[in-house]
């Protein structure tokens, strides 16, 4: 079971997939006589991308904290982060059925590249977002 949290708020739905790329910073050199020779470098900021089921309606596989809160809630939340240029915590927990929880979580600061909402009719009255996030470094 993987919960996403963003800014200690845990998405309802947690996506069914999640992109972490690590980026390259790393760059290839052609010498005269030695050929081409790679210099390698500290890794670029991390990219991560997921889609996420924003329900308007309360699901028994949904899981909140605390009360039903609708998709606006997050849309929200995902709206002030961006237009307000804050960093937030995103964290996604990783437990087995049984309960014990597995030795690799994500958990770094990061911001809010960019985000598409998708309203499609097959989803009823629910939502779909797409989220874009990039590591965060001081």
């Amino acid at each position: 079971m993987y919960q996403f949290y963003l800014d200690d708020v845990m998405l309802p739905v947690a996506p069914g997939k999640l992109t972490i790329k690590i980026k390259n910073q790393n760059e290839t050199l052609n010498l005269i006589n030695d050929g081409e020779v790679n210099l390698l470098k500290t890794p670029g900021l991390t990219e991560i991308k997921f889609s996420a089921l924003l329900p308007n309606v309360q699901y028994p596989f949904a899981r909140y904290m605390g009360d039903f809160k609708p998709a606006v809630h997050y849309l929200s939340l995902l709206e002030t982060l961006k237009t307000q240029r804050r960093t937030a915590d995103f964290a996604v927990l990783r437990t087995l059925d049984n309960g014990q929880t597995l030795d690799w979580d994500t958990n770094m600061k990061v911001s809010i590249e960019e985000y598409e909402i998708e309203e499609n009719a097959e989803e009823g009255s629910d939502m779909i977002v797409e989220v874009t996030l990039k590591q965060y470094r001081e």
